[in-house]
């Protein structure tokens, strides 16, 4: 096996362990947003769009680790002494990746949360405007039928 299939793995960790931390920063940067006072849709959108292309990226490096590492598995078990060092390297960077996924997964979590009570207080506020408008449009009725004269009769009789 030669040390190209090697540094390819490891460099396709190295890699996606930077696309975690820019996945990181995306998701405090959404969490940001979404909690902001008038959370702003187009800085929301930008940042799904560019979490889903991190997404896209990942997906890809994590198909060609797996089939990289196939062709080079058994090598690997059989020679393991001779590959000592960049087994090492590998076994650090997925220690680092799984902890940084573990990170990701908890502010996901976080911003899910966050997003719903959004959305509960957005519902909240536009059951209110609702409210509003119809206690608005009951108090104009009875304003209308306040300043409306029935007739009257009158009795001229003593």
């Amino acid at each position: 096996m030669s040390d190209a299939y090697m540094s390819m793995l490891i460099e396709s960790q190295e890699k996606k362990l930077e696309l975690l931390e820019r996945a990181i920063e995306l998701d405090k940067e959404q969490e940001t947003i979404i909690t902001g006072d008038k959370p702003d849709k187009g800085a929301l959108d930008a940042n799904l769009n560019a979490k889903g292309a991190l997404v896209d990226e990942l997906d890809r490096l994590d198909d060609g680790f797996e089939a990289l590492y196939a062709k080079v598995r058994d090598e690997l078990i059989e020679n393991k002494e001779a590959h000592k060092e960049e087994i090492r390297k590998l076994q650090d960077l997925i220690r680092k990746i799984t902890e940084k996924i573990a990170e990701v997964e908890a502010i996901e979590a976080r911003s899910k949360m966050n997003f719903e009570n959004y959305m509960k207080k957005r519902r909240h506020a536009l059951k209110d405007n609702k409210n509003s408008v119809k206690a608005a449009n009951i108090y104009a009725v009875n304003m209308r039928r306040m300043n409306s004269i029935d007739s009257v009769f009158v009795d001229n009789k003593k």
